[in-house]
């Protein structure tokens, strides 16, 4: 359990600008932040952080809370984990409790194969230290000259040629077979078992906050049968295609530079550290995915990929550069000499020589294509025609009009094509893919359309409408004339929170049970003579509150300070507060009578005369209480 005044303190010294900052490149815009939302595809900004309020909201998959909210949410971590977190980001002191073995068997699948997998790697780095950690794994690292710094930097460890060092160390000191088996790091058969990474240099994968998902171990053998690197098996916190080594620790350098290098192995990413070129990730081998290049995405429209000059390294640079445009972003492409990779060509060019070919060698994806597919077709019509497609293939699915534009023009003056031609091609490439989702999208739509009939005596609105104003202004006052017998104010000023609760909290039932535990929340607050505020709402421990509070508190536009400048003066919500508040009670209480109203006349069409008759009497009674608070709402709208 976490002490109260702690998990304060983490709220008030956790910025959410900061916090949020670390995993997501943002850029100012008028009192708020904008940024690509980290939690769903899009490729215009809608993911917007309030520093005044205190938290994050997303306009396009409705994302959003408070800064501890944004780390459960984005590192999947329960609520005291994403405490921990932040005390830890901030030198917050926590104290801890040691997990006896039951409490680490009690905890989640996830957070039981992140222990597993942080023993891993303490592990490992302890046995890279040892005799034969030092006279295998680090000669090799130094002969591919990575020094001290960067095998402590990066997490290196070795896993020793003993067929289940790992496995029987963890089993004698209480990790289960269980997670030791999903997570990858050993093999059960039958009664024996073995380590997957036995005599291997080790390199952590970390999440983008540093916990390790995973790991890639390079062989030191020189047997042909076996893999030079094997990777973690996938599990619940590894998911090789939604993941980019050296994320971590070059995230910040992205933001910084807008730029993003994607190289292909994990010595490739320490070699362009070791050129001081820090902005780097490595796709792991891999083919790049769309996950990754959305991940990316979070930080940068730059991306700059380097591959091999070899045919399979020529082939994934094509699939790459279709997916990295198909998503908005810019590409560019260098090419290293074949056979060589930024590991091996820094070893004969040295860093600066690395530096200068990945400045000079860089060229647009259009130019890139157009040079190398024009070597293979030379003079041969019938190649040239399957060189156009293939390049007028990649500009169609550039999703910016203007962008595309630019690259026709270019691409017309490179194969001496006429504009009109590459416009009619690419239109027809589009016309066709647009038919596609068209149909794919028709049966969908229909069905939506049936499901927004609503209901005729739902007091959802309503209802949400009245908590919309306690949570945005519950600590402002009302003014109301002192001789106002309508209202029957004792006061001229009244809080916001007072009012609505002195006016519907004995009369109403709310039916949304998230409403009505704010309400009761708000209840409370005004029986204290406390004035609220919303951050009690924003930082509940409820996530739910927390979600909803963040949802009302959000506005998706807001008013322009140059109009002020100008003397552009408009009325908002706040200026009318008075009325509007009045507005959303009488409009509550409305909704409330006419649900009854209509369940009498449901009830009526089963009941005899004398209960027909009593019916009657209490709809009529209905019916002018409508009437009456139909007059207040009338006067509140035309005041």
């Amino acid at each position: 359990m976490i002490p109260k005044e702690i998990i304060d303190n983490i709220f008030e010294t956790a910025l959410i600008e900061e916090v949020v900052g670390d995993f997501v490149s943002l850029k100012k815009r008028g009192a708020n932040l904008i940024g690509v939302c980290p939690f769903h595809n899009e490729k215009t900004p809608s993911f917007t952080v309030s520093p005044a309020k205190g938290i994050y909201k997303c306009f396009g998959c409705g994302k959003g809370g408070n800064s501890v909210n944004f780390i459960m949410e984005h590192e999947q971590y329960n609520y005291p984990q994403a405490l921990r977190f932040l005390a830890k980001k901030y030198n917050i002191e926590i104290p801890e409790i040691e997990l006896s073995s039951e409490q680490i068997e009690l905890a989640n699948q996830k957070e039981s194969l992140f222990i597993v997998n942080n023993y891993a790697n303490e592990f490992f780095q302890k046995k890279i230290e040892s005799t034969e950690g030092v006279s295998i794994a680090k000669r090799y690292l130094k002969e591919r000259e990575i020094s001290e710094d960067f095998i402590k930097k990066f997490q290196i460890g070795y896993s020793p040629k003993e067929w289940d060092a790992l496995t029987k160390n963890a089993l004698n000191k209480g990790y289960k077979k269980e997670y030791l088996e999903k997570s990858g790091l050993s093999i059960f058969k039958e009664k024996k078992y073995f380590d997957r990474f036995r005599e291997r240099i080790i390199f952590p994968i970390h999440s983008l906050s540093g916990r390790i998902l995973g790991f890639g171990g390079r062989s030191l053998s020189n047997e042909k049968k076996i893999a030079k690197y094997i990777n973690s098996p996938e599990s619940d916190i590894y998911q090789k295609s939604k993941i980019l080594y050296g994320l971590y620790f070059g995230k910040s350098e992205i933001i910084k530079n807008d730029c993003c290098y994607i190289v292909e192995g994990y010595t490739d990413v320490i070699a362009m550290h070791h050129a001081n070129i820090k902005n780097v990730v490595s796709s792991s081998g891999t083919a790049l995915s769309l996950e990754q290049i959305r991940l990316i995405n979070r930080y940068t429209k730059n991306i700059n990929i380097l591959y091999d000059g070899d045919e399979a390294g020529l082939k994934a640079a094509f699939r790459g550069i279709d997916l990295i445009l198909s998503e908005g972003l810019n590409v560019k492409i260098i090419l290293f000499p074949e056979g060589e990779d930024p590991d091996s060509f820094s070893k004969k060019n040295g860093s600066e020589g690395l530096k200068k070919l990945v400045i000079n060698e860089a060229k647009d994806f259009l130019t890139f294509k157009t040079q190398l597919l024009k070597k293979h077709c030379k003079n041969d019509p019938s190649k040239k025609v399957i060189l156009i497609k293939e390049i007028v293939n990649s500009i169609s699915i550039i999703p910016d009009q203007i962008k595309r534009a630019v690259y026709i023009k270019e691409c017309s003056k490179l194969l001496e094509v006429s504009e009109s031609i590459l416009v009619k091609e690419i239109s027809t490439l589009k016309s066709r893919n647009k038919s596609i989702r068209f149909n794919n999208d028709k049966d969908e739509k229909q069905a939506n359309l049936k499901n927004k009939k609503a209901l005729k005596y739902n007091s959802e609105y309503q209802e949400r409408n009245i908590i919309r104003f306690l949570i945005c202004y519950g600590d402002k006052y009302l003014q109301f004339d002192e001789d106002n017998s309508d209202l029957e104010k004792n006061d001229s000023n009244i809080l916001v929170s007072k009012f609505i609760i002195d006016e519907i909290f004995d009369e109403v039932i709310f039916e949304n049970p998230l409403y009505s535990e704010i309400l009761n929340i708000y209840a409370k607050i005004v029986d204290n003579n406390e004035i609220p505020s919303s951050k009690k709402f924003t930082q509940h421990n409820n996530s739910n509150i927390s979600q909803l509070a963040t949802d009302l508190l959000s506005s998706k536009y807001e008013l322009s300070e140059n109009w002020k400048k100008h003397g552009i003066y408009t009325n908002t919500e706040e200026t009318l507060l008075k009325s509007a508040v009045e507005n959303a009670v009488y409009s509550l209480k409305i909704k409330k009578i006419e649900a009854e109203i209509n369940h009498a006349q449901i009830e009526m069409q089963s009941q005899n005369d004398k209960e027909q008759t009593q019916t009657l009497i209490k709809m009529n009674k209905l019916l002018m209480l409508k009437k009456l608070i139909s007059k207040k709402l009338g006067r509140t709208i035309l005041r």
